[in-house]
């Protein structure tokens, strides 16, 4: 709830208490992160509507993906390491493309809140948990996506 990132050293016998780096780039809570795969960058979100990419190393801002929801969750796609999903408090799924720094692709479902987010290995797939808040009922739902036709291929609703 500090608005910050912290990076911290758990490997080390004897390392240094506390975070060795803190990414202090959101106007709000972080509410997710995601490392690059190959380690150079950490990817967050939050409360501020807003994903970040963040170059590890030199900690500055690489780039800044605006929304117009909380963003809950981010996740990078295995196989294409410049794209990235998000999901948020209005229900919206994005693709985004860091190159372009732009959105890609929105996936449809009215599925209320989207909590969590994740591939299949080969990145053909994704699942999306969501959480839906009715006259005092709330259900959970999780999708299975195709990732390529952003149909959904399953639900299952509790």
């Amino acid at each position: 709830m500090d608005f910050a990132a912290h990076i911290w050293n758990v490997w080390s016998e004897g390392a240094v208490k506390g975070p060795v780096r803190t990414f202090c780039h959101h106007t709000s809570a972080i509410k997710d992160a995601q490392w690059s795969s190959d380690g150079a960058c950490i990817l967050t979100c939050g409360f501020d509507q807003t994903s970040r990419l963040i170059d590890v190393e030199s900690g500055l801002e690489i780039q800044t993906f605006k929304q117009d929801q909380f963003v809950n969750v981010v996740k990078f796609h295995p196989i294409n390491k410049d794209e990235f999903l998000s999901g948020g408090s209005r229900g919206a799924l994005k693709l985004w493309d860091i190159r372009t720094g732009g959105m890609v692709q929105e996936y449809h479902k009215s599925l209320g809140e989207v909590m969590d987010v994740d591939f299949n290995r080969e990145g053909k797939h994704f699942v999306s948990a969501s959480d839906i808040a009715n006259e005092n009922v709330s259900e959970k739902a999780i999708v299975v996506w195709d990732f390529a036709t952003q149909l959904p291929l399953s639900n299952q609703v509790s």
